[in-house]
């Protein structure tokens, strides 16, 4: 049977909600993973690219046709093209892709290339282009949204923007097909690729924004130019290139700064830097988080059954409660921000709730699997920072567990001056959750663990790299423990998981 919306007194809620009109959505689990598995092939289906034929690519680029070639998507990247693409060749500081272009590139499926120049004996399509081919990019980025004229919504944010942005596009399902970010695309040739991949039949296109720098946020909204424009947060991460957080902020605050009256400003309530941004004149504010006065407030969160969150959303009179399939309590705030989106492009509440309940993680992104040998693994190793790290060390604290608590760290990158504090605050927390052990990959634990005298102490291990880790690691593990994983992107935490996942649990246990 489908899913169901419907009225129910909420017995479990402040008093002063029960006026309220109320949702709880229900459905098994089995019916979730049935109905989410059907609106992750409509998603896949809005994401294949569109073809662009010779003319369109000579145009958006301003470039010359050498020789015609068939229509096509684009694609960066040789080792991943597919057939029938075209290959823009783009030049870096350390590379040059036109030195990838060969003839095995047609038998490959390749049907043109996009740059300054191709091989010897070429038989495919080329558009020849001047001068910097990242630029030439990014017209044809230009172009392809000057075609789009359906809603573009812009994420940024120091922690959650994949999640979130996932969860917004599913939201917005409901009013037609959506486009998306690609796994993590979200500097400027991620966005610049998201916007010439927009196929033709989508109403709403969902980008990821992401940043290092100053300035490189204001680049990347003036390429997109998001209509809905999102910031969910202001937290630690890149603090390497930034002086404070006040700086972080301002950076983030530059998705704001060219928005133009009649676009709509999504912001997180809750984040004192957030709400200290300026938002231009005839620019609507919409306010997500727990404060009273959010457009969208969340009223409750609670862990349910240690592999899902029930979350209470509510809009002036209206209120819904439902579960999102997937650890964390974070993700609540992330299903506010989405909601927020939603509702303000027209989905009612309960079709909000109705859509996240089919929420699936995101690969790497506090993913809950349990392998064959019967140990769970919380998969978070995608990036890390101070703010996403707390978040998972939470996670590990709450959720149900029958064997032991293990927490696996790798170091956090790109912190700068607040580098030593943050590890050692991580690892305090660590020592104040009493899990059975730590385990720490990297020189910045090991001198964070140096600094708080706990070298030495039964239960922490250390190791220099996830390969050393992922060999010491699975010696102590046994069925039914629940493992941690996290690691800033560069630490490759996902070695020890796949260790993890290896182990057949037939040596003795080392205590």
């Amino acid at each position: 049977m489908p899913l169901h919306c419907f009225h129910l007194p909420p017995t479990n809620l402040n008093p002063s909600h029960f006026h309220k009109k109320s949702h709880t959505i229900l459905g098994t689990h089995n019916e979730k993973r049935c109905l989410a598995g059907q609106k992750i092939s409509r998603v896949a289906h809005s994401r294949i690219s569109p073809s662009w034929t010779v003319d369109e690519i000579a145009e958006a680029v301003n470039g010359r046709i050498v020789q015609r070639g068939l229509p096509g998507p684009i694609s960066t990247d040789t080792r991943t093209l597919k057939p029938g693409q075209w290959f823009f060749a783009l030049r870096g500081e350390n590379f040059d892709a036109h030195d990838f272009i060969t003839p095995e590139l047609g038998p490959k499926g390749c049907v043109g290339v996009i740059g300054n120049r191709v091989c010897a004996n070429w038989e495919k399509g080329f558009v020849e282009t001047g001068g910097d081919t990242l630029i030439s990019l990014e017209k044809m980025a230009n172009y392809a949204r000057s075609r789009f004229h359906g809603c573009l919504v812009g994420v940024t944010g120091s922690v959650g923007k994949t999640t979130t942005r996932t969860m917004i596009a599913l939201a917005l399902e409901s009013l037609g097909l959506v486009h998306q970010t690609n796994g993590n695309e979200n500097n400027r040739i991620g966005v610049c690729l998201s916007l010439a991949g927009i196929p033709r039949n989508v109403g709403f296109v969902v980008l990821e924004l992401g940043m290092d720098r100053r300035g490189e946020i204001m680049e990347l909204a003036r390429i997109s130019q998001p209509s809905i424009r999102v910031i969910l947060n202001v937290g630690c991460a890149h603090l390497e290139n930034f002086s404070s957080l006040e700086d972080v902020a301002m950076a983030k605050g530059e998705i704001l700064a060219e928005a133009k009256p009649g676009d709509v400003c999504v912001l997180n309530a809750d984040d004192p830097l957030v709400m200290s941004l300026p938002v231009s004149r005839g620019v609507r504010k919409v306010l997500f988080g727990q404060r009273s006065g959010c457009d969208v407030r969340f009223a409750a969160a609670k862990a349910h059954g240690g592999h899902g969150v029930r979350v209470v959303l509510e809009r002036n009179q209206e209120k819904v409660e439902f579960v999102i399939p997937g650890p964390g309590l974070h993700l609540a705030q992330n299903a506010c921000a989405a909601a927020a989106v939603a509702v303000t492009l027209g989905v009612s509440l309960p079709q909000v709730g109705i859509s996240l309940s089919r929420f699936i993680p995101v690969s790497m992104r506090s993913e809950l699997e349990v392998a064959k040998n019967g140990i769970k693994i919380i998969n978070d190793v995608y990036n890390a920072n101070p703010v996403s790290t707390k978040a998972a060390i939470e996670l590990l604290k709450n959720i149900d567990c029958e064997g032991k608590r293990v927490v696996i760290l790798g170091d956090m990158l790109e912190l700068g001056q607040a580098e030593t504090v943050s590890h050692e605050t991580m690892l305090s927390l660590c020592c104040a959750s009493h899990f059975d052990l730590v385990a720490l990959v990297g020189k910045r634990f090991l001198t964070a663990a140096e600094n708080l005298n706990l070298v030495g102490e039964r239960n922490i291990l250390f190791s220099p790299d996830a390969e050393s880790m992922a060999f010491e690691i699975v010696q102590r593990l046994t069925r039914n423990d629940i493992i941690l994983v996290k690691g800033s992107r560069a630490m490759q935490m996902e070695k020890v998981v796949a260790a993890i996942k290896a182990m057949n649990l037939c040596f003795p246990h080392k205590g």
